[in-house]
């Protein structure tokens, strides 16, 4: 075991999520991370050292003995007005000058601990003794942790406080933590080569102090909260629900564009030879006005979903088509205009933090033992005869399919259960209410559409998008509320 000791000298800790939403605590593993590898470059970049830093990056994610959320006080500091970086969509030469640049505001949090000291263990460290000469001049050498404002004293120590409080790496821990991985030293020598800003690494659930490990619950193969990039609709023509997959064939389609080339399969869902991926892969999903007691049924927006278990290099792929699809321009949050047709332009906005209840992707990632369709279930394949039991095991299959066990019961419907979301079909002998549309060609279009409500022998955690059409928005479920257990 080894373990390096963080001493916050002034007290605070000056440092916000990569969102921007609220103060960083505790302080993320690759923070620390990163702060050993500015001290490597600081001193020469000497090759024990990093050796050493490659040793550390490969180690899983360390224990952190620091003071629980709640042990902390969170300060916002007046704001500033600074000018952005220089947006290589810049045309106005004019504007680059110093008295013409723009202005934005930054907030600078810092949270204040209890305990201003903080230590991250590591219990099963192989060959720590070669390293640790290394690491422990690596550690003398760091001044600072996150903000170059947060002073911090680093060194290596072998005490640890049973009592003390402890963050503990948890796949059902509510909390994510950047840390280190292997390779990612590598990335930062080539950003800081080519003047990029560091992306945001690998996450890793944390359990917080105090909190008993939870009982384990069933997964879709969709990917939670964290795993959801929310866009919220920001003017234009915004098309209504009926037309989502229309949404979704576009939004695809630009991903594929400005993704790596040729398209990765975690993007287009199809093999190299053009068949379907046999590979999970991104869904595209609606987020309407539905569900809530004045509910108007109009979309908000929509959310990629990356699958819960992913390579490090189909993420990559994944941020990279997101970073070209909704880029950074004069505001705070990356924009993005979907052309829909020659005539519809819809302009959305990516954000980390939504404004609207119906927009946040906890909702849809809640654990649950009953869930109803918010949007039709596409059956696999036409029933015999329309025979509800078949259709009942087909549905039963497509939850299978994402890593659910069966529902024990399972009710089918026109309509769904969810106020104000779109039926299956529309009203018979209505031709007056719209049905849903589909672009030509897709092989879903003319599935047998159903609503549904599953209810499964034990809880399980969503995201539940099930059927066919699950990865342009079609099977997307909704945990009812008087069973949802957060």
């Amino acid at each position: 075991m080894f373990a390096l000791e963080i001493e916050l000298l002034t007290g605070g800790y000056r440092a916000s999520l990569p969102d921007g939403s609220r103060a960083e605590w505790p302080p993320h593993p690759e923070r620390v991370f990163s702060a050993l590898v500015q001290a490597w470059g600081d001193g020469g970049c000497d090759a024990r050292e990093r050796a050493a830093l490659e040793w550390l990056e490969s180690l899983p994610a360390p224990l952190i003995e620091a003071s629980d959320r709640i042990d902390c006080s969170e300060r916002l500091a007046p704001s500033v007005y600074v000018p952005p970086n220089d947006s290589p969509r810049e045309k106005d030469l004019a504007a680059l000058l110093p008295e013409r640049r723009r202005r934005q505001s930054r907030n600078f949090r810092v949270t204040i601990p209890e305990n201003p000291v903080v230590k991250m263990i590591w219990l099963e460290a192989q060959d720590e003794s070669k390293h640790r000469a290394a690491i422990a001049a690596l550690a003398h050498r760091v001044s600072s942790i996150g903000h170059s404002a947060s002073l911090a004293r680093v060194a290596m120590t072998e005490a640890n406080d049973k009592d003390a409080p402890l963050w503990t790496p948890d796949d059902e821990g509510e909390t994510s933590l950047r840390v280190a991985h292997p390779g990612r030293l590598g990335r930062l020598e080539k950003w800081h080569t080519n003047d990029v800003r560091p992306q945001v690494g690998v996450f890793v659930r944390y359990r917080r102090p105090g909190v008993a490990p939870s009982i384990e619950v069933a997964k879709s193969a969709f990917g939670g909260s964290d795993d959801w990039f929310v866009f919220e609709d920001t003017g234009g023509s915004r098309p209504d629900i009926l037309a989502f997959a229309h949404v979704a064939k576009c939004a695809r389609a630009s991903l594929m564009t400005h993704g790596p080339q040729p398209p990765p399969e975690i993007i287009s869902g199809h093999a190299p030879d053009s068949a379907p991926s046999s590979e999970p892969h991104i869904a595209i999903v609606p987020l309407a006005n539905i569900g809530w007691p004045h509910s108007s049924g109009d979309l908000l927006g929509f959310a990629v979903v990356l699958p819960r278990v992913l390579r490090s290099e189909d993420r990559r792929a994944v941020l990279k088509a997101l970073a070209g699809f909704a880029y950074l321009d004069t505001g705070e949050e990356a924009q993005a205009e979907m052309r829909l047709s020659r005539t519809m332009r819809w302009r959305v906005e990516r954000t980390a933090a939504p404004s609207r209840a119906s927009l946040k992707p906890a909702r849809w990632c809640a654990k649950s033992r009953s869930w109803a369709s918010a949007t039709p279930v596409l059956l696999d394949r036409f029933p015999d005869r329309n025979d509800p039991t078949e259709e009942a095991r087909l549905i039963a299959a497509s939850c299978r399919n994402i890593g659910l066990p069966e529902p024990i019961e399972i009710e089918i419907h026109k309509h769904s259960a969810i106020k104000d979301a779109p039926s299956a079909y529309p009203a018979r002998g209505n031709p007056s209410i719209p049905d849903w549309s589909f672009p030509e060609s897709v092989k879903f279009a003319n599935r047998p559409r159903r609503h549904v409500m599953l209810r499964f022998a034990d809880v399980i955690e969503g995201p539940v998008i099930i059927g066919a059409g699950r990865f342009h928005g079609f099977g997307l479920c909704l945990p009812l509320v008087e069973e949802s257990e957060f």
